[in-house]
């Protein structure tokens, strides 16, 4: 919100300097402006108006002084927008506030180009800041040292036996006129004496204010602080008059200004008074020490001369603070890297190059680091600070099996040996037969030097002295060898792939499989072992050995097929019991008498079986209609889902059944055939899962397909087919009349035949559906293939001609 402020208070002001609200004689004299005669209306007329511009909110502030206008009444504007809280922060016309640097003459008010700079000069940015202003405070007590002058308002407070109270201005004479008292002069004085001398010329009509027990007192405060005028002139980025308040110092007069412009130093800021020069600032022991004690406070008339500089130096790279400085005549390279913040952490400052313009081209000096403290700057020097080098002088390297890997100091006659004490010892692991040094040779290649670290421990006179930059890499034992493991499948609880330790034998692994299933058979355990021999020439008809063992199920240590040591890559597997089998269920659903799940207690137990231990049929089943369901296995399921993606005239059909979707499909029985004979070959033999759903006695028949009106019809003994497709409408035209077929109530199927022009349909019985199924959709003929047709004939045609007229001859 305060920079929202600054804007809006900066448009309103940029209107005030432009509107006609005031005459010509006003425009360049903006003293008289009383923002409290100022409807709220009118101010938001005058930022209307101001979106119209592109001066930033410094610039506006301090024209506005320039031209007279009251530090008070900029403050009683901010707090009249405040008030309005007029809207967000927005850019200011068509121009970027944050961006566009303009300023306006002090004689005209048409916008001049600041001057610029591309260089960033060190301190420049502190005038530039959006969110930093150096404007005086004016809610501090009255400095003792203030001096009273002609604008300054003063009130007086009587309290006690005599009560009054007096705001009286002081006059360009320096004077105060007191009701019944008349003119007491005050110009020039401090708060406390002008307070005592105005308390003393009271008493002679307070008389309550004199004795040792007075009864009346009084008071002296300061109440509106004067206006000054200030000229800042020289290489000031805005340089001009400025209205400023009387507790204004040297800083407010510079920010207000915009600092030194492009062209203007920053050591040597002279404040003249009365033609003398009262102050010479350097802005460095601002910049760089936090010291305030040059940052006088300014009198009316003061003169801020901000001159051009004289010795300018760039310093870049690596340093704190990379900028342009301005030095002076006697300061030296080591004052330019303390102003600069010092070298950075990974500066080079061994030696720096000076790049230096002469008369008619540059130079370069090389400065060495003890001659900065006497080696002189000239206006225009360079100086970039390099990094220091991406390498080591006394750095080798040790990789592998040694308790610390790492990068150590390179020591003078250091050894491998002393490099492997360091890294606190080789590793139980360690393959000391053959330890490799990379070395870097003088070229920079590469070359390895191969070590048995075994020859050095009988010779110490055979141990290799180090060099600059060498690796040693020690190879672990494990390393070199392939992954060791054995795997166990069949039946145990968690069968896989294990890590192979010595000694392990067939009972430690069966153990960490999680010991045996149920199903496994103790009776004969496998393990498959390859053969090996590394230095074979030909190959060997057998591949793999195999042993054999029986256990027992406590894996006892003794035991001779529990204690079989076993070998890397062995395969283990455990087979299942011959005569263990889980329980299996098959389900009676419907018209039985005790329908539900039935374990299955046969290898050859079958659908009659099953009917006979569910009590028989109930009066109501209807035997045409049973249908047995059997689980769909995974690679069933898969073949089902390709033949129903494809796009087939095939009439196989495959019954999903609700609530079984791809997990059952249905098989069409005779059960009133299985019943007549059972153990028949129509008799199924039962398997895990089947379901027999017997349905009660149906009476409809389900038209469905292309048909005219698809319906569901009540059954009609000796009805045809035919008769049925009339009473659903007839055929429409995509019909596929000789592809016609049924689906019987348990689950067979059943289509027409055709011979010749006769066309034979299926019987319909109780429960059934009727399919008309659609024509084929074929694709036209393009013009291409036509072409392709023709073409192709035509050249039939002529090679028949030429073969007749080779045969006629």
């Amino acid at each position: 919100m305060l920079r929202f402020f600054k804007l809006t208070l900066g448009l309103a002001l940029l209107v005030l300097l432009s509107t006609p609200y005031t005459t010509n004689a006003q425009q360049s004299d903006l003293s008289s402006i009383k923002v409290d005669k100022l409807s709220d209306g009118q101010v938001k007329q005058f930022l209307d108006r101001a979106k119209t511009t592109g001066m930033t909110t410094q610039e506006l502030e301090s024209e506005a002084i320039s031209r007279g206008m009251p530090y008070d009444e900029v403050l009683k504007l901010r707090e009249r927008i405040a008030a309005l809280d007029m809207g967000e922060d927005k850019t200011v016309g068509q121009g970027d506030v944050e961006e566009r640097q303009v300023f306006f003459d002090t004689d005209t008010i048409s916008p001049i180009k600041p001057q610029t700079d591309d260089v960033n000069i060190f301190g420049s940015s502190l005038f530039k800041r959006k969110n930093l202003t150096f404007e005086p405070s004016l809610n501090i007590p009255t400095p003792t040292d203030y001096q009273l002058g002609a604008g300054d308002v003063l009130n007086i407070e009587v309290w006690g036996a005599s009560q009054s109270s007096f705001k009286l201005k002081i006059s360009p004479e320096g004077q105060i006129l007191v009701p019944n008292l008349g003119p007491i002069q005050v110009s020039g004085l401090n708060i406390d004496k002008a307070s005592a001398l105005i308390i003393n010329r009271l008493s002679s009509i307070y008389s309550g204010l004199k004795g040792s027990t007075p009864n009346t007192f009084a008071q002296v405060t300061l109440g509106n602080i004067r206006s000054i005028k200030v000229n800042v002139t020289g290489d000031a980025y805005m340089p001009g008059t400025y209205t400023l308040p009387a507790f204004a110092t040297v800083f407010n007069a510079l920010y207000y200004a915009g600092g030194p412009g492009g062209n203007g130093t920053y050591r040597e800021i002279k404040v003249i008074r009365s033609g003398n020069i009262v102050a010479n600032i350097d802005l460095y022991t601002f910049l760089l020490k936090g010291e305030t004690s040059q940052n006088i406070r300014l009198q009316d008339e003061d003169l801020v001369f901000i001159a051009s500089y004289k010795n300018r130096v760039t310093l870049a790279g690596e340093v704190i603070r990379p900028a342009t400085y301005e030095l002076r005549e006697y300061e030296t390279m080591a004052n330019l890297i303390e102003y600069a913040g010092g070298f950075s952490s990974n500066a080079y400052f061994k030696q720096l190059v000076v790049n230096r313009k002469t008369e008619s081209e540059r130079r370069l000096l090389n400065l060495e680091s003890d001659l900065f403290s006497s080696f002189q700057l000239k206006n225009g020097d360079m100086i970039k600070v390099g990094e220091i080098l991406e390498r080591y002088e006394n750095r080798v390297t040790i990789r592998g099996a040694v308790f610390r890997e790492g990068e150590f100091a390179q020591t003078e006659g250091m050894t491998l040996t002393n490099l492997i004490d360091r890294a606190e010892g080789l590793r139980e692991d360690a393959f000391t037969s053959r330890i490799a040094i990379y070395r870097q040779k003088d070229n920079l290649e590469i070359e390895i030097l191969e070590i048995n670290l075994d020859d050095i421990t009988k010779n110490s006179n055979a141990d290799i002295v180090l060099q600059r930059e060498d690796l040693v890499v020690i190879s672990s034992a494990l390393e070199l060898q392939q992954k060791r493991t054995v795997r166990i499948n069949g039946q145990v609880q968690n069968p896989g792939t294990f890590s192979y330790a010595e000694n392990l034998n067939l009972g430690e692994l069966i153990r960490k499989a999680g010991g045996f299933n149920e199903s496994a058979s103790l009776a004969r355990i496998d393990v498959a072992r390859r053969i090996k021999n590394p230095i074979a020439l030909k190959t060997e008809e057998i591949i793999t050995e195999i042993y054999s063992f029986t256990l027992d199920k406590d894996l006892s240590i003794g035991d001779q097929g529990s204690s079989f040591i076993l070998q890397p890559f062995d395969i283990v597997f455990v087979r299942p019991s011959p005569v263990y089998k889980a329980q299996t269920l098959a389900t009676a659903q419907g018209e039985l008498m005790f329908p539900g799940n039935y374990p299955i207690t046969r290898k050859d137990e079958k659908i009659s079986d099953l009917v006979a231990r569910a009590g028989g049929l109930t009066d109501q089943a209807y035997l045409d209609g049973a249908t047995l369901l059997r689980k769909i296995d995974k690679a069933q399921r898969e073949q089902l889902e390709r033949i129903e993606d494809m796009e087939s005239d095939d009439l196989s059909f495959n019954l999903n059944i609700e609530g079984n979707k791809e997990t059952h499909q249905a098989i069409g029985i005779n059960l009133q055939q299985i019943l007549n004979n059972p153990g028949g070959i129509d008799d199924l033999i039962l398997r895990e899962g089947d379901i027999l759903r017997v349905p009660l006695r149906m009476q409809t028949v389900r038209l469905n397909g292309e048909l005219l009106n698809p319906v569901t019809t009540r059954f009609i003994k000796n009805k045809s087919l035919k008769s049925y497709i009339s009473q659903a409408g007839g055929f429409s035209d995509n019909a596929r009349k000789s592809k016609v077929f049924i689906i019987y109530a348990n689950g067979s199927i059943d289509r027409t035949r055709n011979f010749l022009f006769f066309r034979h349909y299926p019987k319909v019985l109780p429960g059934a559906e009727i399919i008309v199924p659609q024509k084929p959709k074929r694709e036209g003929v393009s013009m291409e293939r036509t072409l392709a047709i023709s073409t192709s004939i035509s050249s039939i045609a002529l090679v028949t001609i030429s073969i007749i007229n080779q045969l006629a001859k």
